[in-house]
């Protein structure tokens, strides 16, 4: 009796007394860890004075099921509920982004800018490939000339202080990541090479609205590329003018540039856009099927055809009425 007295008394005490560490400390929870987790570095920071005492407080209050994955700062002093309350507390030193599927270089430079997170200057300045080359393997084909296509879409959490590098590598890691080598293996089965296979997946990202008409585009496009037919790609004019337009006009269609694929067969020399997951896989894994010809209508759904005449009666069906 005297004993369990005794040890619930030193329970208490080590629940309740702070611990004497003098600095913060950034505590890093990932998805799924448990407070338990975390117990040796918080002892070895001197954050907790009793490893046992921490885990068992933190099963008994339930607080080992509210932990917020993330950064969290521990203040000094705390003690083993503070420590706690502080793990499960919403973080505010970090922030979301989000870098939607399809935008350019600048477009991602412009929405850090206007979330006054970087400078549009200072984030094209590092993004400069040269800054990045040796550091991905990927990105050692000479051809690549910009990042242009390899800055993942996605949503990511990012410290409030994060520099332009630290949010570029966080793309290019999460493009390494996503693109995997099961992909990388069937390009070469195909005879094909990652840095053309993102150009083309630029395209699908900008001239397909739904999934499901990716892989059909990227076979395609695939063909007319085999059989020296123009891609006749809308998507890629507009790079060019910068226009949002759905159907360039005819000047628009003059323009002198290896990125007009009207004028000049072949892909683009570079991508033109930063494509998300659903157009890699689809210009990785094609569709198999018997068209040459496509075309979206006003809501984004694609027709296609298997001869010019049949693109022609489409055109009047979905585009001219």
């Amino acid at each position: 009796m005297i004993l369990a007295a005794m040890t619930f008394g030193w329970l208490i005490y080590e629940i309740q007394v702070p611990a004497q560490n003098t600095g913060k400390l950034n505590v890093d929870v990932k998805a799924n860890s448990s407070a338990g987790d975390l117990a040796g570095l918080l002892k070895q920071a001197g954050v907790i004075r009793s490893i046992w005492a921490y885990k068992f407080y933190a099963r008994w209050s339930g607080a080992d099921r509210r932990l917020i994955p993330g950064s969290h700062e521990i203040a000094p002093h705390s003690n083993i509920p503070a420590v706690l309350k502080q793990l499960a507390s919403k973080i505010i030193n970090e922030r979301e982004i989000t870098v939607i599927e399809g935008w350019r270089l600048e477009d991602i430079a412009d929405s850090l800018a206007s979330a006054n997170i970087d400078s549009r200057e200072d984030f094209i300045s590092v993004a400069q490939i040269d800054n990045w080359r040796a550091q991905y393997e990927y990105l050692h084909d000479p051809r690549i000339k910009s990042l242009e296509g390899f800055l993942f879409p996605d949503t990511y959490r990012i410290y409030l202080d994060a520099k332009p590098q630290d949010i570029i590598k966080r793309m290019l890691d999460n493009f390494n990541q996503k693109v995997t080598a099961e992909m990388t293996a069937q390009l070469l089965a195909q005879n094909r090479n990652l840095f053309e296979t993102v150009i083309l997946a630029s395209i699908i990202e900008r001239e397909a609205l739904y999934d499901e008409d990716r892989a059909m585009i990227a076979d395609i496009f695939l063909k007319r590329l085999d059989d020296n037919i123009g891609l006749q790609s809308d998507a890629t004019i507009n790079y060019i003018t910068g226009k949002k337009t759905t159907r360039p006009t005819f000047n628009d269609l003059q323009v002198d540039s290896p990125y007009n694929t009207y004028k000049y067969r072949g892909l683009p020399p570079g991508p033109i856009c930063n494509p998300g997951l659903a157009s890699l896989k689809a210009a990785v894994y094609p569709q198999v099927n018997d068209y040459y010809y496509f075309l979206t209508d006003r809501d984004g759904r694609a027709h296609f055809g298997r001869t010019y005449a049949e693109h022609q009666q489409n055109i009047a069906r979905y585009l001219n009425n």
